[in-house]
């Protein structure tokens, strides 16, 4: 994507990328958003068993997370033992697994068949409602939609959409590929004192005193891919790796409750969900007839694509030519995968 900078083109809820060029260099990268963080104070006042539902409407990517996240939050603010049907971890792994395949056909661009995607996506919805007698010959069937696409492993994955747009970063740029300083549950404490000290503003900027937090597939997968042929190529192996993972576990009679939530005090809890672009964060605090007294939502796109955080450090320094930089920029942000539009524009520095 490329244009001016600014965001009123597109709207509400989008990223503005503007990187300047020096002699073939990235020296300097700006990113702005215009997402809004302060939806969570339609929250404040209703019935604390309003939320989940309400969350899952108001955010139409990862829907089902934050209905998820939000219920689970609730209820350990209200000090219940957590309590998860399978089902409910089908239907985010389908999520989760939908979510990634979008994005990368999005990158791919006419490369995939709208009709492919359409075929996998049905099928994600199927096995999330199915019963647990149907899930084996629906995920058996999503596999083999899923291989049309490209899956590393499959016979067909050197001609198929995914195999091209591999073959296609290879070819491209090469951004030095560097290990991330992957977000942890060990940060969840340091999380929820950033919710509480700051509010909105953290949820807008997270950050952690001299780091800079990266979420996703290439902080959860970055030691199984390959740095040598580059940031793009790693990134976007990470992305494969965690598809094959997900229908790994969706073909297995036992999904896993990957998330993690705790009540530090009496009526105030928080729940952290995995996602395809990473840890999404729900924070409640309840008021003694079970209200919302205060909520937080801190998404993985906010770590990502910080003023200083990981992708702006993916970016800076890196030697790439001028006719190159704005479709390796763009499929980088794009392996960063944001859950808004954004907009790559392009500017030699001042003084080159």
């Amino acid at each position: 994507m490329s244009g001016q900078a600014d965001l009123g083109g597109l709207g509400p809820g989008a990223i503005s990328i503007i990187v300047e060029l020096a002699d073939d260099r990235v020296c300097s990268v700006r990113v702005r958003s215009s997402r809004p963080v302060h939806l969570t104070r339609l929250f404040l006042g209703r019935p604390a068993a309003e939320i989940p539902l309400l969350a899952g409407r108001l955010f139409s990517l990862c829907g089902l997370s934050h209905a998820f996240a939000a219920s689970r939050a609730i209820a350990a603010a209200r000090g219940a033992e957590p309590n998860v049907a399978p089902q409910n971890l089908v239907a985010l792994d389908c999520e989760r697994l939908a979510e990634t395949l979008r994005a990368l056909a999005t990158m791919a661009e006419d490369a995939v068949p709208p009709t492919a995607l359409r075929a996998v996506l049905t099928l994600t919805r199927e096995l999330a409602a199915a019963t647990s007698r149907d899930r084996r010959e629906i995920a058996a069937r999503l596999r083999a939609e899923t291989a049309r696409l490209g899956l590393p492993d499959s016979a067909a994955a050197a001609d198929a959409p995914f195999g091209r747009l591999q073959r296609e970063l290879e070819r491209g740029a090469a951004i030095a590929a560097t290990a991330p300083d992957a977000l942890r549950p060990e940060d969840d404490a340091t999380v929820l004192e950033g919710i509480r000290a700051q509010g909105e503003s953290f949820a807008a900027a997270p950050s952690i005193a001299g780091r800079a937090p990266e979420t996703g597939a290439f902080a959860r997968h970055w030691r199984e891919t390959e740095f040598s042929r580059g940031a793009l190529c790693a990134r976007f192996s990470a992305r494969m790796i965690d598809i094959a993972l997900l229908l790994e576990r969706l073909e297995s009679a036992s999904p896993q409750d990957a998330s993690r939530s705790a009540a530090p005090v009496a009526r105030e809890a928080y729940c952290a969900v995995e996602t395809s672009r990473g840890e999404l964060y729900h924070w409640a605090q309840l008021t003694a007839d079970d209200r919302i007294q205060a909520y937080a939502i801190v998404a993985p796109t906010e770590w990502n694509f910080h003023p200083a955080g990981p992708f702006v450090a993916a970016l800076l320094g890196a030697r790439i030519r001028r006719a190159e930089a704005a479709p390796t920029i763009t499929r980088l942000a794009g392996l960063f995968d944001p859950c808004v539009a954004f907009r790559v524009e392009l500017r030699e520095a001042a003084y080159a």
